[in-house]
């Protein structure tokens, strides 16, 4: 009698760039190694993963086959997200910062508007131009996002240019007013002679993975050791490190009163160590030793290595962690099973 067969997760991951790249670095960290043939291959596998099933799409695609259930799983820009499923019941975030992408969708206008330097600015000055007779022209990518946030701030006369160009180049060409458009470090503005407003951000942006809600219901289902719980428990491993080093100190026991041990770890704490954990090992020829673990800065272990080593250090390691996870940080799948579960009682 054959098993019966288990529905594959589909996994949506953006074909090219800089989501891309980030993507396929994050899961391979977290131990999920997306293997693809090709470029131009737009399906793939993750090595000892069965149950995924990988596809390469656009970004904007990704938010709509989330939305829609053709994928459970995808990876793409929360602007991007956020643009196609303003009004959604069956998308959801399920981790909104994976570490990498981050920018924001800001309102632009010409440096030369010396009046203009707040959002409250654009009500007035909106107001004048239909008064005026003239349209206030506003490009943007996303209009939706741009609408609803126009509408919270009181802006209501204007007119939207949905553009998928260069909008840097709109106002000065004349084909509009003012941009709405991503930005990360303002460069690019002010080589176009554009600058933010205050209180002129739309999004913060970053790259996120998203879901459908339904299919991640039924995975939930599965429990703490399906292969979403272990996905997801995977990614939070990998996003609980920080710039901090896994230190290892070990020593020689002194045979005089004073403890080595206790100095080096009080030393540690004093440099901005943390989690410092410390046990008495052997070390070679069966001769009697401590051990000191900590997570430390790696400016932090260069700068106070003579001082340990003067205290009876005998080897420092530091090195990077690759995953790290924290008992007291509630765990994506728990909190994802508690909001899923929550919006299905209201």
């Amino acid at each position: 009698m054959t098993e019966p067969l288990i529905d594959p997760i589909r996994l949506a991951l953006p074909s090219k760039g800089q989501l891309h790249d980030g993507a396929m670095d994050l899961l391979k960290t977290a131990g999920y190694k997306v293997r693809r043939m090709s470029d131009r291959q737009y399906e793939a596998a993750i090595v000892g993963q069965p149950r995924f099933h990988v596809v390469f799409m656009r970004p904007t695609d990704i938010a709509i086959q989330a939305q829609e259930g053709r994928c459970h799983l995808g990876v793409t820009g929360r602007d991007v997200f956020a643009e196609q499923t303003v009004e959604s019941l069956t998308a959801v975030v399920v981790v909104p910062d994976l570490g990498y992408g981050g920018c924001r969708l800001a309102i632009a206008v010409p440096e030369s508007w010396i009046d203009v330097s707040h959002v409250m600015d654009l009500v007035d000055l909106t107001t004048e131009f239909k008064s005026a007779g003239r349209g206030f022209r506003v490009s943007t990518k996303y209009p939706a996002l741009t609408r609803r946030f126009f509408r919270k701030n009181g802006i209501f006369h204007y007119q939207l240019i949905h553009s998928e160009g260069a909008l840097e180049l709109h106002p000065s060409l004349g084909i509009a007013d003012i941009i709405v458009d991503l930005t990360s470090s303002g460069t690019t503005l002010k080589d176009n002679r554009l600058r933010e407003i205050e209180e002129g951000t739309v999004l913060e942006s970053a790259a996120c993975l998203v879901g459908h809600s339904p299919s991640l219901k039924r995975l939930i289902d599965e429990g703490g050791t399906g292969p979403l719980a272990r996905f997801l428990d995977a990614l939070d491993g990998v996003r609980g490190v920080d710039q901090s080093l896994h230190v290892e100190i070990v020593g020689q026991s002194a045979t005089h009163d004073a403890d080595p041990a206790e100095q080096v770890a009080r030393l540690i704490q004093e440099n901005g160590g943390r989690q410092i954990a410390r046990g008495s090992i052997i070390l070679d020829q069966g001769r009697p030793g401590w051990r000191i673990t900590a997570l430390l800065g790696a400016q932090a272990l260069v700068g106070c290595r003579r001082s340990l080593i003067s205290l009876g250090a005998s080897r420092l390691v530091g090195v990077t962690p690759r995953l790290v996870f924290d008992r007291d940080t509630q765990s994506t799948f728990d909190l994802l099973a508690d909001r899923l579960a929550n919006r299905a009682e209201e």
